[in-house]
């Protein structure tokens, strides 16, 4: 993640931002992270703004999606230690996909977003880079 400072409204923030090629982007604003859509400055309308989740989610890596792709992708290089969906679960933003060995360490990755399992892309103890298919939205 990049660290940046920015200043909203005459107060300063100290935010890291993840891959701007990922969508939604990963944030975190004074230690608080934030799953954020980035869009055009050229769109005529923006979106009300929504407050942040709540602090009670889990921590772990987002899967990654590209634009509107209906799979979720490993986020890193590693090793499928378990998987914690199956075909046909209905998924909430944050939700565990599977626990994921890299660099000697557990990562738990997680739902970027909501759907419905169509496909399981993943089987424990298989080595995945990143990018590879995880789960197949519906």
């Amino acid at each position: 993640m990049k660290r940046v400072r920015v200043k909203v409204n005459d107060e300063w923030y100290d935010v890291r931002v993840g891959d701007l090629h990922q969508s939604p982007v990963e944030v975190e604003v004074d230690g608080e992270t934030l799953l954020v859509e980035i869009g055009d400055p050229s769109d005529a309308a923006l979106p009300p703004r929504r407050p942040p989740p709540p602090k009670t989610e889990l921590p772990g890596l987002r899967g990654i999606t590209q634009g509107n792709d209906r799979v979720i992708r490993c986020p890193l290089p590693g090793k499928v230690v378990s998987i914690s969906v199956s075909k046909g679960q209905e998924l909430d933003s944050g939700d565990e996909i599977c626990l994921l060995e890299s660099m000697k360490m557990e990562q738990s990755v997680r739902m970027a977003q909501s759907g419905v399992v169509k496909g399981v892309k993943i089987k424990k103890n298989q080595t995945v880079e990143a990018g590879h298919p995880l789960v197949e939205l519906q």
